[in-house]
């Protein structure tokens, strides 16, 4: 009986063990493909233009950007 007992006791250990090793690799490989799906969005085009200034006055220059969302 004794025997038993120490033979499903180790085997739901190593079981718990198995389980803990699996999640621990697939967590961060499942993060990264998240990202990288996350990533495929286009790039907001950006408008720049410069406004010519005043004679004797240096140019000033304008970015617009749409905020992220």
């Amino acid at each position: 009986m004794k025997k038993d007992a120490i033979s499903t006791g180790l085997f739901i250990a190593i079981g718990f063990l198995c389980v803990a090793i699996v999640i621990a690799i697939l967590i961060p490989v499942v993060r990264d493909v998240i990202d990288k799906a996350d990533d495929n969005r286009p790039e907001i085009p950006k408008v720049s233009y410069v406004q010519p200034g005043e004679s004797g006055k240096t140019e000033v220059t304008y970015t617009l950007a749409q905020p992220l969302v």
